[in-house]
């Protein structure tokens, strides 16, 4: 996809250009700078603004929710924990948030395990309030191991289910399928978090292989033909194009498998 967005003339940046101030608009006719679904920090808000461009902001709604409850916890003085990935754009932008209103910044937390939060037990036996809110594309299951973990030692704990409806859906319907199938077949970009949760959760319950597109298939020849049910599921950014190709090059190659 963001090949085609290339192509479009639409560029991926991770640090905004000076604009051409030479040009007789100032160089900011035709500017736009859009801020993508994971969304980003208020310092990008504002360099974007401060740059002269115009700003397009597409954040997805849900990440948005997760943005405005870690604030306001950060408000209401909580040692906030986010459950997610600390290099995951969502989770970058979420911890910038909640930095920007916490009384100690270091109160903010990032944990990607029970076992990162276990590494700070002392200090979170310590803490008066703590809230937690959650990666929009993590698992169910991390959000109550961790309801589990610190229930116990916790004085006062919020926690705030933030994952999106749609990957809840999509994760329940998944674990479906995989039941009434022998092999699943997860299409998605290996680097998105909803997918790769997507092969972990289905990984224990059928044979499941990870792709990202139609031609890989035939590294699995021997394991599509060998099935008789095969599921087919995607990450929530996946084109549909790419899923109905996977479904034509899963039907020439399989015998005579039921495929849904």
């Amino acid at each position: 996809m963001i090949n085609e967005l290339k192509e479009l003339g639409i560029k991926t940046v991770d640090e905004l250009p000076e604009r051409d101030s030479s040009k007789g608009d100032g160089g900011k006719a035709g500017a736009i700078c859009v801020i993508r679904s994971h969304g980003a920090s208020f310092e990008v808000f504002e360099d974007i603004k401060n740059k002269g461009y115009e700003l397009v902001d597409l954040t997805c709604p849900d990440v948005k929710k997760v943005q405005d409850r870690a604030i306001e916890l950060s408000k209401e003085d909580y040692f906030v924990i986010i459950l997610g990935k600390e290099e995951h754009p969502e989770v970058v932008a979420i911890t910038a948030y909640a930095r920007k209103y916490a009384k100690d910044k270091n109160r903010i937390f990032v944990a990607k395990s029970v076992d990162a939060l276990k590494e700070i037990e002392p200090l979170l036996k310590k803490e008066h309030k703590i809230g937690v809110v959650i990666q929009t594309t993590q698992r169910i299951e991390y959000l109550q191991e961790v309801l589990n973990y610190l229930a116990p030692i916790s004085k006062e704990l919020r926690v705030i289910n933030t994952i999106c409806a749609s990957t809840s859906l999509r994760q329940n319907e998944a674990r479906r399928l995989a039941k009434e199938s022998d092999l699943m077949i997860v299409v998605g970009s290996k680097k998105s978090a909803n997918t790769t949760h997507l092969a972990e959760i289905l990984a224990p319950l059928t044979k499941t292989i990870h792709i990202e597109s139609d031609a890989e298939l035939d590294e699995y020849k021997d394991v599509i033909q060998n099935a008789q049910n095969i599921g087919v599921t995607a990450g929530a950014s996946t084109p549909d194009y790419i899923i109905n190709k996977v479904i034509e090059r899963a039907n020439s190659i399989a015998d005579c498998a039921q495929i849904k």
